[in-house]
């Protein structure tokens, strides 16, 4: 069971008493959210709820990196409070290029968030928003899933708790194992466009100065430990918007499948992440090394942080990097393999009788 540090405990105190303020002034109170998240791991700590109790996510109406995002803190919550996840699927996601049917299908495919999960429509549930049990006392029975639109309060103050999800996220995602020994090493950098621009969005826009300083950065310490890769540009927009990339070797993906690039981020060797959830859930998925670029969402304490000029602790990525590549080379041929192959058989050239 997790546990709740004191001032969380004071923090969820707090916005225990202003929610009932304003249920006693009747103010809107659906945008308690983080709160509600909050309350649910007080209660399971204090036995206010059952260990078991189930709960979904009502998830959102936005781009797929929330939304995927909301899911997978509702998970990252039962795990750590000893509830039960069950998998609500997506039904709306912005940004479709085509069908909303066929856009939410390859996402369901993509993320596979219900394989091992118990799933809405399976039994028949009783769905009670979290809302609706603080206010009127629902009985929590067997056949009861609350519902959270998401449950961002628990690992945005404790990130590193993501860890214990992640090889089940990977799992579900089908991440392949990391390979040894390759050739060169791929550096997936994520540009994020399309939504964000100098005009627009800028509190999530990185320009592409800011992100060449941290490619340089990073090819230099590349060099230095002697090592090759390949530098990948995973955007949306004209290529003439990223001549600069292309002028120093980087390969460009623009606008590709978004599932397809769900999975070349995650697979990298060494992620560069940007201002974005879609960035965030494929740090998740990796088992690389990753460079976090400051945002709403932090980082875990495995993530190297990027400074607001590109640039990152090179000590610390030296030494991941080193230790990367280490612990991924091809493992030598056992000793007794290697005497088998060296040593002739005993039975050669005998002539049975």
């Amino acid at each position: 069971m997790q546990t709740v540090h004191l001032r969380h405990r004071l923090e969820v105190a707090g916005r225990h008493a202003w929610f009932r303020f304003k249920v006693l002034l009747r103010q809107n109170t659906k945008t308690d959210k983080n709160y509600f998240a909050g309350d649910a791991a007080i209660r399971l700590c204090n036995g206010g709820l059952p260990q078991g109790v189930r709960i979904t996510c009502s998830g959102r109406s936005d781009g797929v990196g929330k939304q995927a995002m909301a899911r997978i803190s509702c998970m990252n919550f039962a795990k750590a409070f000893g509830a039960t996840y069950v998998d609500t699927p997506f039904v709306h996601i912005d940004h479709a290029p085509g069908r909303m049917k066929d856009w939410v299908a390859a996402w369901e495919q993509r993320f596979n968030f219900g394989k091992g999960e118990e799933r809405i429509g399976d039994r028949d549930y009783e769905i009670v928003d979290y809302q609706d049990y603080l206010l009127n006392g629902r009985e929590i029975t067997d056949k009861v899933v609350l519902r959270l639109q998401q449950c961002y309060w628990f690992n945005r103050r404790y990130p590193d708790s993501l860890e214990a999800i992640a090889p089940s996220l990977r799992n579900k995602f089908g991440t392949p194992p990391r390979t040894p020994a390759k050739d060169r090493l791929v550096v997936a950098i994520h540009v994020r466009r399309g939504d964000v621009g100098q005009g627009r969005n800028t509190q999530r826009f990185t320009p592409n100065a800011r992100i060449l300083r941290s490619i340089a950065e990073l090819r230099g310490i590349l060099d230095e430990l002697g090592l090759e890769a390949v530098f990948q540009i995973h955007s949306e927009g004209d290529p003439s918007e990223f001549a600069e990339f292309s002028r120093i070797g980087c390969e460009l993906f623009l606008d590709t499948d978004a599932t397809w690039t769900m999975g070349k981020l995650a697979e990298a060797d060494i992620l560069v992440m940007a201002k974005s959830s879609f960035s965030y859930i494929a740090a998740i998925l990796s088992e690389g090394i990753k460079f976090y670029e400051p945002m709403f969402d932090p980082p875990l304490s495995s993530w190297i942080a990027r400074r607001k000029d590109g640039t990152f602790d090179l000590k610390r990525a030296r030494e991941s990097i080193k230790a990367y590549t280490t612990s991924h080379q091809p493992a030598p041929p056992a000793e007794s393999a290697l005497v088998s192959l060296l040593t002739p058989s005993s039975d050669v050239g005998v002539v049975p009788t």
